[in-house]
């Protein structure tokens, strides 16, 4: 596949993690993660590591890159290795803005539901459109400081519409109420939020395919088992209705949220259609190939053009 013909010096760097000086973490997480501090910068970074047999590197760094492109706030992710395990880099966003701490979805949506089941991870329904827009148009949390907004993105509605549109486009199933938040700050005795950085989307772009099951879909040989139906079934992890018994699809929640910001739905689309294919090439083909291979960086150049063509299809 010959746009996907690459140089070493075009690969997205890889930074190695030497974690021998124990003094540098700071707090270590679970077995697959860990805060550490670089002693050089004096910057916070999580690693971590890539769980078996999943893309979740390629996947967060490529989702990353497409956010900027799309010119929402988002994490900085870094491709990187430590000893000898793959994983990414996040940088701390709280720390690297002096932001203060940050309040995920979970917490803030005990405020108007005090039945919340903040320590459940999954089949959530009251993680819903009318709840998270109800927090949001609160005024609680406004956009965060510094961000050049593009025209007609006023608030931290239209934002989060921003954020899902990366979702769909991506195909990120685990938008669930603790991978967004606010962060809360305080300056000269006065309380301050705004909505977080957009962050953690390793599961996204068939980063839990396996390699032959990717070229299986690629080639559409089998009935009823390609791109498109893989796309289709994307779920984020945001219900319709609190009595709902499924998640709605990652290009419904994005519809169903833009009509609590219609003028902000038409400024993601075009900030979607200006991302030419060619661009789209560029971001996948710069993974490395020991981390993704030909096959399937052209998967998920086909998935990213799907997803992208079905949001535009949706108008403006």
């Amino acid at each position: 596949m010959e746009k996907f013909r690459t140089t070493m010096s075009e690969y997205y760097k890889t930074v190695s993690v030497d974690i021998k000086d124990k003094s540098q973490i700071e707090q270590m997480g679970t077995k697959t993660k860990f805060w550490f501090l670089n002693a050089s910068t004096n910057e916070r970074w999580l690693f971590k590591y890539n769980r078996p047999k999943t893309g979740e590197d390629w996947s967060e760094k490529i989702a990353s890159e497409i956010a900027e492109l799309l010119e929402i706030p988002h994490a900085i992710v870094e491709l990187a290795e430590c000893e000898g395990k793959k994983g990414v880099l996040s940088k701390d966003f709280t720390e690297e803005t002096k932001r203060g701490n940050l309040v995920h979805g979970n917490e803030l949506l005990t405020a108007i539901d005090p039945d919340y089941p903040s320590e459940q991870y999954r089949k959530v329904s009251q993680h819903s459109i009318d709840n998270i827009t109800q927090i949001l148009k609160s005024g609680f949390a406004g956009l965060p400081r510094g961000y050049s907004a593009p025209s007609n993105v006023t608030n931290a509605v239209d934002l989060f519409l921003g954020y899902l549109t990366l979702d769909a486009l991506i195909g990120n199933i685990d938008r669930h109420h603790e991978n967004w938040g606010v962060l809360v700050y305080q300056e000269k005795s006065k309380w301050y939020a705004e909505l977080a950085p957009t962050y953690d989307h390793a599961s996204s772009l068939g980063r839990e395919l396996q390699e032959e099951k990717r070229i299986s879909l690629l080639s559409g040989k089998i009935r009823n088992a390609n791109i498109e139906t893989y796309a289709n079934k994307a779920r984020s992890a945001i219900y319709l209705n609190v009595d709902d018994k499924k998640a709605l699809p990652t290009i419904e929640a994005f519809i169903e949220f833009s009509k609590h910001s219609t003028e902000a739905r038409k400024v993601w689309l075009d900030k979607l259609a200006g991302i030419v294919d060619d661009t789209l090439i560029k971001l996948v083909k710069r993974v490395p190939r020991e981390r993704l291979s030909t096959e399937s960086a052209e998967f998920v150049y086909q998935l990213l053009l799907f997803n992208k063509q079905r949001l535009l299809d949706i108008g403006f």
